[in-house]
């Protein structure tokens, strides 16, 4: 994990989401897990039992295991196959429960705070053991992150990152290219389908919410102004999707510059975007702003599964191809509109 998430910003909501964002995975148990923790984290109780544990986390795992993608890379798991018969009305919820106790958190619990570059400084809870009962303690980091106004961005935001590497591994393709609805705000991709070696034609697939995967390497804030934002419809500082370059950049250019790209969307709130005294509506940032971009779509290219592998096709190989890309694309778009534009203030530290 690149060490400028955390740098400068040590915040629980930072180190929380380094767990989802960037941690690798083999199965989708710690998406499952996290939002068990933010759960757990309301209800003040300091000791939680695997018993106690295995209705919640059962209930998160079964949200997903009921539009059948998959949930884990190995070609078996017996937990996986427990769900999947629960689902099936084959076993009973106290059947399913035993074996979540037994084998659902074998893994999750050990690696949950492990991450590319080590492990986290700050734990969210540790393990224990209570009489003959093995479970976790829960540390206050917890019970603060509860109490944080990013709490339901975080829900959102893993469950953004969980739709994203299931469906990668449903289709059984790293390089799948996420595309951009702009109409409803929407991720999704072409799936190939040929009835026969003549004809080929693709189904769309849809994703998630274009709000919930990029939020979090936005620290749930800004892009512009570091104002917080929530990625919840209906509230007062609901973030607006932005195009950083704006798209009429490209409908003035001859060339394909796919300005609906990943990398392209930033998340702002209302009064950055289209606010009446200093919004941006379609005016180019200044250049300072470029190596926040730069920096924001490198964030996305070290976590896996697809956003990477988009932006990578799109951008370049490696990161100095990625930078000139950016550099070429604004020195264009300055040439047909000017550049200059900036938020009236600053709210809060980068990310």
């Amino acid at each position: 994990m690149s060490n400028f998430f955390l740098e400068n910003d040590n915040s629980l909501e930072s180190n929380f989401r380094s767990v989802y964002l960037f941690g690798r995975n083999v199965a989708t148990y710690k998406f499952a897990f996290a939002k068990t923790l933010l759960e757990l984290g309301k209800s003040k109780k300091s000791f939680v039992s695997l018993e106690e544990l295995s209705p919640i986390f059962a209930k998160y795992m079964l949200e997903h295991i009921g539009i059948g993608k998959r949930q884990i890379t190995s070609s078996s798991s017996k937990f996986i196959n427990a769900l999947e018969l629960y689902n099936e009305r084959k076993i009973t919820w106290e059947q399913l429960l035993q074996v979540t106790e037994k084998v659902g958190f074998t893994n999750v619990i050990d690696a949950f705070h492990n991450i590319p570059n080590g492990e986290l400084d700050t734990t969210f809870y540790e393990k224990a053991v209570e009489g003959k009962k093995l479970g976790i303690t829960l540390t206050d980091s917890i019970y603060i992150l509860n109490e944080s106004e990013q709490r339901e961005n975080l829900f959102n935001e893993i469950e953004g990152r969980w739709n994203l590497v299931e469906s990668a591994w449903t289709e059984s393709n790293p390089k799948l290219e996420v595309r951009f609805d702009g109409q409803l705000e929407q991720f999704f991709f072409l799936k190939s389908i040929s009835p026969n070696r003549y004809l080929h034609s693709h189904e769309r697939v849809n994703l998630t919410s274009v709000r919930k995967p990029l939020n979090g390497y936005q620290k749930g804030k800004c892009f512009y102004c570091y104002r917080s934002i929530s990625i919840e419809s209906g509230q007062q500082n609901t973030c607006d999707v932005d195009h950083f370059i704006p798209l009429s950049v490209q409908y003035a250019s001859y060339s394909d510059m796919d300005l609906n790209g990943v990398w392209n969307l930033v998340l702002t709130c209302q009064e950055c975007n289209r606010g009446e005294n200093n919004g941006k509506f379609a005016r180019v940032p200044h250049e300072s702003m470029l190596e926040r971009l730069y920096k924001r779509n490198e964030y996305l290219i070290e976590s896996n599964h697809p956003l990477k592998e988009t932006i990578i096709m799109k951008t370049g190989k490696n990161s100095k191809l990625r930078a000139e890309f950016l550099k070429t694309i604004f020195s264009y778009a300055s040439s047909i509109k000017g550049s200059g534009w900036l938020p009236e203030r600053y709210f809060d530290n980068g990310f």
